[in-house]
């Protein structure tokens, strides 16, 4: 019999504005370096994950909203790492509209759609050369709020083959344990815990 899910804690993020469920073992980056007003940062150095909870201006993303707009900041997100879908370096393998209350329970209030894009990114770390391209698990929900012009995504980032030599060389990056969810379930969790606990963070 395998294990239980591993364990999380309500974390409040934007000052308590919102609120999300995150692994009990990841930090908040802003405890020790800067991080942008618009994001909140945790992480689990340990195997080189993250949890990035953005708040973006609503994008219009054209025709690529027909399959939800996560698609298209999955994309936009591969061209940043300098690792573009059209390269091969990166790989979309899913994509799924979230259209009901069902897949977002904890959010109060009404929002557009939300959708996610998971897939496969090799990309480098920091000053890293293309030689030492890491393989990443990257998940990207987002959530449409029309009605305050906001976009909210939450992107997930679980490296899964560490190159030798990377400066993103974490002990136990490739660790795989039975009760350990797939990137796309933990983020699939997080996501179901969204709740906004002030709206007036919008403006």
């Amino acid at each position: 019999m395998s294990e239980p899910p591993e364990p999380t804690g309500l974390r409040e993020l934007f000052g308590g504005a919102i609120t999300v469920d995150l692994p009990t073992r990841m930090v908040d980056v802003s405890d020790f370096r800067p991080v942008p007003d618009n994001q909140e940062v945790w992480t689990d150095a340990d195997r080189d994950e993250s949890v990035i909870v953005e708040l973006l201006e609503r994008v219009d993303v054209g025709p690529s909203d027909a399959e939800g707009a996560a698609a298209w900041f999955f994309r936009d997100l591969a061209a940043v790492n300098d690792a573009s879908v059209e390269s091969g370096l990166s790989r979309i393998v899913s994509t799924t509209r979230m259209t009901t209350k069902d897949a977002l329970p904890s959010l109060n209030g009404p929002f557009e759609h939300a959708s996610m894009c998971v897939g496969t990114q090799r990309m480098a770390k920091g000053r890293d050369g293309d030689d030492k391209r890491n393989d990443v698990d990257v998940v990207v929900v987002c959530v449409r709020l029309t009605q305050v012009n906001t976009d909210v995504l939450i992107t997930l980032n679980r490296t899964t083959r560490v190159a030798p030599g990377s400066s993103a060389d974490a002990p136990r990056a490739e660790e795989k344990r039975e009760e350990e969810l797939s990137a796309a379930a933990t983020a699939t969790r997080v996501a179901a815990s969204l709740r906004i606990r002030d709206w007036n963070l919008f403006g």
